[in-house]
Parts: C-alpha cells; sequence; structure tokens
C-alpha cells in the first residue's frame, strides 16, 4: 500500500534519531465499517524518538484516504466533551464580550463546538470551518461557511479573522510545525485552541494517547516553543482534567528582535515513557487474556475505536468476545476495522449476566458509571 514517510524530527529536521520500537501490521484506520468491507489494510507502526528533542513520533503514515474513510465523530458526545467545548465557547465569548468578530473553525468535526459558540456569542459575523469529514451539522446557522475540504500548507486564506480557532487538530497533522507556521501566516488577531494533554495521557498509558491518526507526542513544552517561534503571545494556558490544555494566544503586533527558542531535550523522559508504555500493555493483555479465561458467562469489549484496537494488536483473546459495545449510533451493526467484531448500543447488557472489558482513558469514570447504571451487576474488566 502506498503511505509517507519520514527520517527527520519534524521539530528540528535533522534524522538524529532511533527506533524505539514496532506494532507490525496495525489497522491503518479506526473507522467503522459495512460488515462486508473486505478491503482493509494495514502498515507497521514504527515509533521513532528524535534524540535532540524526545519528540516521538511515526516513521510511517498512512495516506489520509485511507485512515479517515468514515467520520467517527457523531452525536455522541460525553460529559467530558461537552464541558470542553462549553468552557472553548466561553473564553471566546470572554474574550470579545458584545464586540462583533469574524471567526475561523479548522477541523470542525461534527460542529459541535460551533454549535456551543454560536448559541453563546450572538455577535459573530462570519464563522468559517475547515473540514474534510463532517458527519453532522449539529447546527443550521447562516453565518456559517463551511470548506469541506482539509486546512493545508496550500490552503489559500486572504480573509482577516478576529480569531482562529481548533480543538484536537494539531496532534492530527502531519507536521505540526508547518501547521502552526500556516495559522500564522493568515491574517487575525487571537488564536485558540485546545490540545489533548498527550504527556499525561501517555505517562498513564491510555491506549489513545498514540495512533496513525496521533501520529507525533507533541506535549505542552514543544507546543509553547512553536507559539513564540511563530510570533504569538500566550494570554493564558489552562489544563482540563487529564484531557485537554487549552491556549488562549494573541499575534503580536510588532515582531520582536529576539532569537528564536530552542526545543527542550526530553529524551530520557520520553523514552522511559515509551518503554514502560509499552511493558504495560504486554502485562495488561496477560491479566485480561486471564480474566476473559476464568469469566463463564457474556464477555463485551467496549470502545469502537483505538481503544479497542490497541488491546487487539496487543494479543487480547477476541475469541470469546461477542459484540464491541460503543455510544455512537452511527456505528450501529457496523464492524471495527481491522476486527470481525460487530457493534452495538450499551443497552445491550441490559437484563444481561455479562461482563465488559473496560479501558477508555479519560472516559473510563463515565463510562464505567454508565454501564453501571443499565445494568449493576455487569462485571468491569479493568
Amino acid at each position: 500500500m502506498e503511505y509517507n514517510e519520514r527520517n527527520y524530527s519534524i521539530l528540528t529536521q535533522k534524522n538524529n534519531t532511533e527506533i524505539l520500537f514496532t506494532l507490525k501490521n496495525f489497522p491503518v484506520s479506526m473507522s467503522c465499517v459495512d460488515e462486508k468491507f473486505n478491503d482493509e489494510k494495514y502498515l507497521d507502526m514504527i515509533f521513532c524518538i528524535c534524540k535532540d528533542t524526545g519528540l516521538i513520533y511515526l516513521k510511517k503514515y498512512p495516506l489520509l484516504k485511507d485512515i479517515y474513510i468514515t467520520p467517527h465523530n457523531s452525536t455522541s458526545y460525553g460529559n467530558i466533551w461537552k464541558n470542553l467545548f462549553e468552557n472553548i465557547s466561553d473564553k471566546v465569548y470572554n474574550i470579545f464580550n458584545e464586540l462583533e468578530f469574524s471567526l475561523l473553525e479548522i477541523g470542525g468535526g461534527s460542529l459541535l463546538l460551533a454549535s456551543k459558540i454560536l448559541d453563546n456569542c450572538k455577535n459573530i459575523q462570519n464563522y468559517d470551518i475547515y473540514e474534510k469529514n463532517s458527519s453532522l451539522k449539529h447546527i443550521n446557522n447562516p453565518k456559517i461557511t463551511l470548506y469541506e475540504e482539509y486546512f493545508t500548507n496550500n490552503t489559500n486564506i486572504d480573509k482577516k479573522y478576529d480569531i482562529i480557532i481548533h480543538s484536537h487538530v494539531l496532534e492530527h497533522v502531519w507536521d505540526c510545525s508547518e501547521f502552526m507556521n500556516c495559522i500564522s501566516n493568515i491574517n487575525h488577531n487571537y488564536h485558540l485552541f485546545a490540545i489533548p494533554n498527550l504527556e499525561e495521557q501517555f505517562s498513564k498509558k491510555f491506549p489513545n494517547s498514540f495512533n496513525f491518526e496521533h501520529n507525533v507526542l507533541i506535549t505542552e513544552p514543544y507546543v509553547d516553543v512553536m507559539l513564540h517561534n511563530n510570533n504569538y503571545e500566550i494570554i493564558l494556558k489552562e489544563k482540563y482534567l487529564d484531557h485537554s490544555i487549552i491556549y488562549i494566544t494573541k499575534k503580536r503586533d510588532i515582531e520582536r528582535d529576539n532569537q528564536e527558542l530552542i526545543f527542550p531535550n526530553k529524551y530520557k523522559m520520553y523514552k522511559k515513557l515509551a518503554i514502560d508504555y509499552f511493558s504495560y500493555y504486554n502485562d495488561l493483555i496477560i491479566y485480561l487474556n486471564n480474566q476473559i479465561d476464568l469469566y463463564k458467562g457474556k464477555i463485551y469489549l467496549f470502545g469502537a475505536h483505538i481503544f479497542s484496537q490497541i488491546l487487539i494488536h496487543f494479543g487480547l483473546n477476541t475469541s470469546k468476545i461477542i459484540n464491541i459495545l460503543d455510544n455512537s449510533k452511527e456505528k450501529t451493526n457496523l464492524k471495527l476495522y481491522g476486527t470481525k467484531l460487530t457493534i452495538k448500543l450499551p443497552i445491550i447488557i441490559e437484563n444481561n449476566e455479562c461482563a465488559v472489558i473496560l479501558k477508555v482513558s479519560s472516559y473510563q469514570e463515565e463510562i464505567k458509571n454508565q454501564l453501571l447504571q443499565i445494568n449493576s451487576n455487569v462485571k468491569i474488566i479493568e
């Protein structure tokens, strides 16, 4: 199959790197597809680290058309996402208050964030969005102009915006340094965005912290330097749970005559995190498979997403798993890419003697409580 490959760090443009480990023949997409779909593609997930900065990245990267077969953003947002978007919406409102303003959003997903902001900020003149894979328009508003394309270095934007926003987009792009530079070149004042707290998540061994979509462990120290070097002043930086970091930044009026900052070297720390990550999943699979062998009832796996793919690829025994559970109605009765497991809504466990394997990162307690409300006797294997 076709794929992209890089032999250098995107932060330094140098090839002073080393390979940490490889997950061979990993599914290139975390989409959910029709059960008859048989065109799954696989690629070695090769983890590399830059010796000069400690940046961890994937050496090989599938083509976008192979990764994003179907959107996996949907109507099913839990409280963590809803509260994050309300937080961002409030910050946009606080910046402009009653002033009229124009806004550009990059990677709008299903437009839930756009709906929150437009409901909260009545003084928006126009709201432009670049989103190739919008699965649902949560809001029908004449102020929205949706450009159904990816935002790239070839995107030509000659408008002026008061604010540019994006949420959980930076970690998806192939070259986040170039992405930041492209945004900086647009005529605008404020730049507000949220990124996953990847250092925290990777240290907690979250299964969604690294994958073909999150192809670079772009953490807070690197983002701070990129912002400085692209002439941004950080107005506010706020951590949201262990889930996200929210930035409010502003373009400097006059470019300062100071030198660019050098990226910090986190090599020793991040290499240890990576080694611990792999060791953790090897041990976890032994534990989970033992629990599967011991349990006599029905067994389900939660998360039609990377959560399940990581466990399966590390060796989870799927022979006794009946279905993958997921809250997205759009995924129901489809199969998770790279598996033969059909997806069902969690309500299927009601009045059912069963167990659910649950490893869903920041959403663990939220989903666990949901499952127990559906069936108070369900056994959670975590």
